[in-house]
């Protein structure tokens, strides 16, 4: 999706002010002050993981409490999503989650077991990622081009890898398909780090996965990646163009990570751990590590996430999904 940079930034300075009398907002506030775990609702080692853990290490040195990530993977993070609702809402959880575990899955599923616009409280919007377009060196494809021509030489292998059933990535697939006038077929797994593996053990053609999950292969030679969401290249991997530069539509949104906690958190709590994320954001060290492996720091108040992010995701996804045909799981 298309988030404002310049307000993104303004949040961000804004939080920062509040970051120079951090510790005594800390002294003052009469909330929770035990171990903070923070849900991941896919395997270690994923994406959404190495983000959680890296905030999470900062986290505890600003707050002065313990910090722990838990990962809790399946159904596309349904499952840890369903422990957040269920979880106190006394600031002792909290999830680090993507647009498609907390939005797209209500879009796909009967019954998710949660309702992503009552039972949750919007915390910290962290970054916007990009989706990528990788393939297997045994393909032996360098671009867009070459893919589009090996998916029409070998329609039968036409299928691609995504991390969760009726996730981004699975209608950006059938985005392409449409754009390449070929049939695409979704191969759902548990998370992006074990399509990778089958990625680079040649057991799967191609597979759409967060950059995070396949950039340092792909610096390494044992994947490519040919084009990547977004309406810029990834200041990460400036050689790989976007799918919009080479004209296939609909695939110039990016997702997002953002912290969301149980309904009904205190106040107190909430403008704490908000602060605490921004002041980890700003710090140099965490910048430079995120955007090393893809992610493009992008701050948001709880109002700027659940305004800005929830609202605009649902309202570009809500309709593709309609239009794919897609039947409720």
């Amino acid at each position: 999706m298309k988030f404002n940079r310049r307000s993104s930034l303004a949040a961000l300075a804004g939080a920062a002010l509040g970051a120079a009398w951090f510790p005594q907002a800390y002294a003052q506030a009469k909330d929770y002050t035990g171990p903070i775990r923070i849900l991941v609702g896919f395997n270690p080692g994923g994406a959404t993981d190495v983000v959680a853990r890296q905030i999470g290490d900062k986290l505890k040195d600003l707050l002065s409490q313990v910090v722990i990530v838990e990962n809790k993977p399946g159904a596309g993070g349904m499952i840890a999503t369903q422990q957040l609702k269920a979880a106190p809402a006394d600031g002792s959880t909290v999830m680090l989650t993507i647009d498609h575990t907390h939005l797209i899955v209500p879009l796909t599923f009967k019954a998710p077991g949660y309702d992503p616009a009552a039972d949750f409280t919007a915390l910290a919007g962290v970054a916007n990622y990009y989706n990528a377009l990788v393939v297997a060196n045994s393909l032996n494809v360098k671009n867009m081009a070459e893919y589009g021509a090996w998916l029409k030489a070998h329609p039968g292998q036409a299928n691609y890898g995504v991390g969760a059933a009726g996730s981004v990535a699975q209608f950006s697939g059938q985005l392409l398909g449409q754009s390449l006038g070929v049939k695409m077929v979704a191969v759902p797994y548990k998370g992006g780090a074990p399509l990778v593996q089958d990625l680079l053990g040649g057991q799967i053609p191609a597979g759409i996965v967060s950059l995070t999950d396949a950039i340092e292969h792909h610096r390494a030679g044992k994947l490519r990646i040919v084009a990547v969401s977004g309406a810029a290249r990834a200041k990460a991997t400036p050689e790989v163009p976007t799918f919009t530069e080479l004209g296939l539509k609909g695939l110039d949104k990016n997702p997002w990570l953002a912290f969301f906690g149980p309904r009904g958190m205190p106040p107190e709590f909430v403008d704490r751990f908000t602060k605490a994320v921004a002041a980890v954001l700003r710090q140099p060290d965490m910048n430079e590590k995120l955007a090393k492996i893809g992610n493009e720091v992008l701050y948001a108040t709880p109002e700027q996430l659940q305004r800005d992010w929830v609202v605009s995701t649902t309202r570009h996804w809500a309709p593709v999904v309609k239009e794919s045909g897609w039947e409720l799981q």
